[in-house]
């Protein structure tokens, strides 16, 4: 009898100790800033809407609209003003999706960019910066 209890003590000390020896993960620090709906935007879509959403080192924005043909999804990452990354992804009615990667020198992109940037407002856009 106490072969046992010194082995089910021995044990548990174990796992005590290695559940509280465990590394800890850091967490990555998110938050959505500012949520807007409905906005008036080219090409024209419905039920549309822009999530600003901080993340560690930078914010992104995502913007999820429908069309006639499907749905399309744009996300734009940056930093203060300092456009980082854009792509789409559209999903058809019918199945099918294709994904785009935008080119972050087009004057165009970087227009959409900004028109859909400016619909936040100012004090979430700060804290990007």
């Amino acid at each position: 009898m106490k072969l046992k209890t010194l082995l089910l003590t021995g044990l548990t000390c174990l796992s005590i100790t290695a559940c509280t020896s465990a590394p800890k993960i850091p967490q990555l620090q998110a938050g959505v800033l500012q949520e807007i709906s409905n906005l008036e935007v080219y090409p024209d879509t419905k039920n549309n809407k822009a999530k600003l959403t901080k993340l560690k080192d930078n914010c992104v924005i995502e913007f999820t609209g429908f069309m006639e043909g499907g749905k399309v999804i744009e996300q734009w990452s940056f930093y203060g003003n300092n456009l980082m990354s854009g792509g789409s992804a559209v999903f058809g009615k019918d199945g099918t999706s294709t994904a785009t990667k935008f080119d972050l020198y087009d004057q165009d992109k970087q227009a959409n960019f900004m028109a859909l940037k400016n619909h936040f407002h100012k004090d979430a856009l700060n804290q990007c910066q």
